[in-house]
């Protein structure tokens, strides 16, 4: 113990002779602990507790209850929502029902639904809460701001948004699409949505499209059970403070939402490793300017443990100093920031907590990752010769070859088991396999470093003598390297598995992003062979960043517009679809079509003209000139897919539907067949879509029904532009965009792309800097012996370079290659899905390959120039 207390000693002596490096370390621990310790403070204050999450969703009453189905249902209990367990019809829901299997319970509707109203840019759709805010039972779910609750059908409430959307004000007047008005009485916010446009009125002023009920009665799990034989869905309040063991809950529900306590840890371990990589970084940098003193305490009878402790001890007392830092910095800022906050994440806290727990936690993480910095300084600086460090001459300049064999091996094995992980779809193993592969990498640095010193006669002297600094230099040069890596990784790897969710989705999409289609909603239910007026593509050439219009329509059946799909030849044909089951396969048959090979790709789901999903594909009567623009084609493709449906043949975008030139053409609910002639494109992929022109259409026996008004644009089209052309075609019509949909993954995997992106940048510059200060006496040397300021700002260049640039290449090219792996094995562990999902695209983003390439290298490069004086003072080499 009394050589850790010297030790301790020694380290915050040193810690204040060096300032300047010391706060740098302390620093690169203390701002990620601070970034954790914030996040933790808001993931807690934002996590209702059972109560709050009550008051929140049902007031203060004792259950929210609904009935939405006529037969059983099964529900989680944190959820107010059910999914019906057969098609069986049971008692027809009713208020009055609903009492008399609540005895003695007070119900006070709560409803919701929509309502277009007009706004400033035109017309726009706003969500409707329906609910008395004067009644006890409703306190807490709406928050109001300013006026008052609406008390009559003529009054209504808004929220912040919906007020900016309208232009009007409390006391102000509300006009819906069809001209009805309401007073503005009072201005409200959803604690938990404060970015909606919801309008709040009481029960029966608008159409209601999910009815609900507050009841004073407590429910238990057993009566909530009870309740789902009936078709009804509860959350209980009582079920939310004593939740039910996993043995009473439905088994088909399992809760996919829950975080293991290993999957943090793996965080945890993530963050661990990449925060002792740039601390590392800075400690080498500092172990190396001491190494005469550290060899002094060897000569005068130090033993190696001793000189490991005193490097260790610098470890401790950093991290110690970021723990406290980082923490309180995190306090502080999550007070300080909490309305930028709430704004940003649209929601209001529950309450401001502090988390104790997770602190107490990172501020552990902290000393440990101070230490964990300081192991490999520490193992070096106990290993060096004692003469050749007293004697001011270099140390190790070459690398162990077991350390290189450990990297392989390290690499190999964190690839192996990150494909099987992928493919089993067991998120910590892949965790793991990151950790193994980023560890074997950071082991081959070294070694690679000499190779590349002796690959570099052949260079500029600058890049020359940088890339031979750097290979002497390794105990310092290589945890540089490792942590520009680390972050580019980091980095590179969450912007390729982005691009593949955008390409992958813009697969299942016909089109493109950014296409408008304007319905005549009484088209959408009823067979007309009327036009789409002309008025109708003046509107949208007026308001909307047009390219191209056409009008399409659908095959008529029955009376009403033909939903009509191609199906294969019967020899490809997938047996167990609904066309030919007319039923849903059981769980044998699903099992028999994953091993069939005419079945790959078969039900996947796919996304028409903005409001239609269906896994059979699509079929429109559009003219000639849309085939282009309709299924993404080449000008040459389009000319002779144009020719080919003036030649009366039907143009389909996948050819396993095309066989002798012919296709068969399905119709109605039991997917009758007609044989008709066909074209299949050479690009095929996307949404499975065909076209036919009405001629024939009217050829093949079949009546055409009025669709919709397509139209493809410039640029993705904004909510004011589709607000001002719904407003321009008046309430008969209804406006959509193709937008790309965003899900909780895609926001995680975008805020995680910019933080890996501004650690990158980060990284970069503190790791070049560290080695610019590391090799200043070299600068001053190279004056002394009568070299310019421009070559010493070369060299500093090159410096920069070398780390900033291999870094970068080595994280590029792993984050690359383990992103493609992980999406590539996800797909394989698709085929044991059925439905399968669409396959995610091994594609590669180039542009965040060319930041992450030259971007980041030219940053450090350019920070290097800046920060390199032309003149320096002399300093003694010791």
């Amino acid at each position: 113990m009394s050589g850790w207390r010297a030790a301790l000693r020694i380290a915050r002596r040193e810690a204040r002779r060096s300032a300047g490096r010391s706060a740098l370390v302390i620093a690169l621990i203390a701002v990620p602990v601070a970034a954790l310790s914030f996040a933790a403070i808001v993931q807690d204050s934002t996590t209702p507790t059972p109560t709050e999450d009550a008051n929140l969703r049902m007031g203060a009453a004792e259950a929210l209850v609904s009935w939405p189905y006529r037969g059983p249902v099964i529900q989680q209990p944190t959820r107010d929502f059910a999914i019906p367990t057969t098609n069986t019809e049971g008692e027809e829901p009713s208020e009055t029902r609903l009492r008399a299997l609540l005895p003695g319970s007070n119900l006070v509707p709560v409803d919701r639904g929509g309502v277009n109203i007009r706004t400033t840019a035109g017309v726009g759709r706003a969500g409707v809460r329906m609910l008395d805010l004067a009644n006890p039972l409703t306190q807490g779910m709406i928050t109001l701001l300013e006026g008052r609750a609406p008390a009559s059908a003529g009054e209504v409430a808004l929220s912040r948004k919906a007020l900016d959307r309208t232009g009007t004000q409390v006391d102000g007047t509300l006009t819906t699409e069809d001209g009805r008005t309401f007073r503005v009485v009072g201005a409200i916010e959803e604690p938990d949505r404060l970015d909606n446009t919801t309008v709040v009125a009481l029960p029966g002023t608008f159409d209601a499209t999910d009815r609900a009920w507050l009841a004073t009665t407590p429910l238990s799990w057993s009566k909530v059970k009870d309740l789902n034989r009936s078709g009804i869905a509860v959350l209980s309040r009582e079920v939310l403070n004593n939740l039910p063991p996993r043995s009473e809950l439905y088994p088909e529900l399992p809760d996919s939402n829950e975080l293991t306590a290993d999957i943090l840890i793996l965080v945890a371990g993530l963050a661990v490793l990449e925060m002792s990589l740039l601390a590392g970084s800075a400690l080498a940098v500092g172990a190396r300017r001491r190494k005469r003193d550290l060899a002094l305490i060897a000569a005068v009878g130090g033993s190696p443990s001793h000189v490991r402790r005193v490097v260790l001890a610098d470890g401790v007392v950093m991290g110690t100093a970021a723990a406290l830092g980082g923490v309180l910095l995190g306090v502080l800022a999550s007070v300080a920031a909490r309305p930028l906050v709430e704004w940003l994440l649209a929601e209001r806290f529950a309450a401001q907590r502090f988390f104790p727990s997770a602190l107490a936690a990172l501020a552990l993480l902290a000393i440990i990752t101070g230490v964990l910095a300081a192991l490999v300084p520490a193992w070096i600086s106990s290993r060096q010769d004692v003469v050749t460090a007293l004697a001011g001459r270099r140390g190790i300049t070459r690398s162990r070859r077991r350390w290189l064999l450990l990297g392989l091996i390290l690499i190999a094995t964190g690839v192996a088991a990150g494909v099987l992980s992928a493919i089993n779809m067991l998120l910590p193993g892949i965790l793991v396999a990151l950790i193994l592969t980023e560890v074997g990498l950071v082991l081959c640095t070294p070694s690679l470093l000499g190779l590349l010193a002796r690959a570099g006669r052949w260079l500029p002297v600058p890049l020359r003598i940088a890339l031979r600094d750097a290979s002497r230099n390794r105990t310092a040069a290589a945890p540089a390297i490792s942590a520009v890596m680390a972050a580019v990784i980091g980095s590179v790897a969450v912007s390729v598995m982005l691009t593949s969710q955008s390409q992958q989705e813009a697969s299942q999409v016909a089109g493109g992003m950014g296409d408008v289609t304007v319905y005549r909603l009484d088209d959408l239910t009823k067979s007309t062979t009327n036009p789409i007026p002309a008025s109708v593509t003046t509107a949208l050439r007026n308001t909307m960043p047009t390219a191209e219009t056409h009008e399409l329509k659908l095959l008529s059946c029955d009376g009403g517009p033909c939903f009509a799909h191609l199906r294969p030849p019967p020899a490809r044909e997938c047996p167990y679809t609904l066309d030919v089951l007319h039923r849903d396969p059981t769980e044998s048959e699903q099992q028999q079509a994953l091993a069939d090979p005419r079945c790959t790709g078969v039900n996947r789901t796919h996304r028409y003209f903005g409001i239609y999903t269906t896994p059979n594909g699509f079929l429109v009567v559009a003219p000639p000139a849309s085939v282009q623009s309709l299924l993404n084609l080449t000008p040459s493709e389009a000319a002779t897919a144009a020719a080919a449906l003036q030649a009366g043949k039907i143009v389909v975008n996948d050819p396993s539907l095309v066989e002798n030139d012919k296709t068969l053409l399905a119709t109605g609910t039991n997917a009758t067949t007609t044989e008709a002639p066909a074209y299949a494109t050479p690009s095929s992929g996307g949404a499975p879509l065909a076209v036919m022109t009405e001629q024939t259409a009217r050829a093949l026996g079949y009546n055409v029904s009025t669709f919709t008004m397509y139209a493809t644009t410039t640029r993705m089209p904004t909510d004011s532009e589709q607000e001002a052309l719904t407003a321009a075609l008046g309430g008969e019509y209804e406006v959509t965009v193709t937008r790309p949909t965003e899900s909780d993954v895609q926001q995680a995997l975008t805020i995680l792309g910019l933080v890996a992106g501004v650690i990158t940048l980060a990284a970069a510059a503190l790791a070049t800097g560290l080695a610019a200060a590391d090799g200043r006496r070299d600068l001053t040397t190279l004056a002394a012996v009568g070299a310019t300021p421009t070559l010493r700002k070369l060299l500093s260049l090159s410096q920069a370079g070398v780390i900033a640039g291999l870094g970068g290449l080595l994280g590029t090219t792993a984050g690359t290659a383990s992103a493609l792996a992980l999406l590539a094995a996800l797909n394989q562990g698709y085929r044991n899905i059925w439905p399968q999902p669409d396959l995610n695209p091994l594609t590669i983003p180039w542009p965040t390959i060319g930041i992450s390439l030259l971007l980041v290298p030219a940053v450090a490069m350019l920070g290097a120039a800046l920060f390199t004086r032309s003149r320096l003072p002399i300093e003694r080499r010791e």
